[in-house]
């Protein structure tokens, strides 16, 4: 979901990843740009929050517990009430966009600048959500 405010977009945007600390930081960045963060801690947290909650978008750490970043993107683009979901991949462990079918990937450790633009062009590009 995409709210229009004074001609900028607020979107609720899930951050998931085993690190409280990433979580946190993108959070902050979040906020910082006027959305609204939404926080999972693993794959199974941030899928039923994606079915439930409905989120703009999903930032997704590929290595986590109980489901990750790879299970999350193949649940999601699956789900054809989901599939129109963005999801951005982030690992130290390179580009893995193209084999789990994620919409963008961002290598770790990550320049916050980087992340602010892969999230606006996502936003952008988000059909009228």
């Amino acid at each position: 979901m995409t709210i229009s405010t004074a001609g900028a977009k607020v979107a609720k945007i899930l951050v998931v990843d085993d690190e409280e600390y990433i979580v946190d930081l993108l959070s902050l960045l979040l906020e910082d740009d006027g959305h609204v963060p939404l926080r999972a801690y693993n794959g199974r947290e941030a899928l039923e929050m994606v079915i439930r909650d409905r989120p703009t978008l999903v930032i997704a750490d590929v290595m986590m517990p109980v489901m990750d970043g790879e299970a999350l993107v193949r649940a999601i683009k699956g789900d054809p009430n989901l599939a129109q979901t963005p999801v951005i991949l982030m690992s130290a462990l390179g580009n893995l966009r193209r084999r789990v079918g994620a919409d963008d990937f961002v290598t770790k450790p990550f320049d916050l600048e980087l992340v602010r633009r892969v999230i606006q062009r996502h936003l952008n590009d988000d059909g009228g959500q």
